[in-house]
């Protein structure tokens, strides 16, 4: 267990300030972090990279992020990578979007990453707890 690498994360958020604090909080967690700035470059690194996690803005450019997500999970050798969606307003009809899309679990911007690191906890291969205890979140 010892040898394996850290969990690798995508983090897909269209603003540069946003990727940049999550990604410095979850490299001090020991994570290793992806970024994707739009919603093609997110389903282009997760496909060429294959992270353990996806966190993905519900709005990107290029792509959006539900159909980012409803693309990727196309694809089976990430039909069963973890998904959290973020999104920035409309909580309950957007966490029932990103549920039917494919996600596992639905946070809100801003980020509270006390709540973010505990669902990351949960999803992560190896510390699965019952995914219903993370989709209430």
């Amino acid at each position: 267990m010892m040898d394996e690498p850290n969990p690798t994360i995508l983090v897909a958020d269209s603003d540069e300030d946003t990727r940049y604090l999550l990604r410095s909080l979850l490299e001090m967690k020991g994570f290793q972090v992806l970024e994707a700035n739009n919603g093609q470059d997110a389903i282009d690194t997760s496909v060429s990279r294959r992270p353990d996690l996806l966190l993905i803005q519900l709005k990107l450019p290029v792509v959006s992020g539900f159909t980012a997500i409803r693309r990727i999970r196309k694809y089976e050798e990430l039909r069963t990578v973890p998904i959290v969606a973020i999104s920035f307003n409309n909580p309950s009809s957007n966490r029932k979007l990103a549920l039917a899309a494919g996600c596992n679990a639905h946070i809100e911007n801003p980020i509270e990453f006390d709540l973010l690191e505990a669902l990351v906890d949960q999803l992560l291969p190896g510390d699965r707890l019952a995914l219903a205890s993370c989709l209430i979140q």
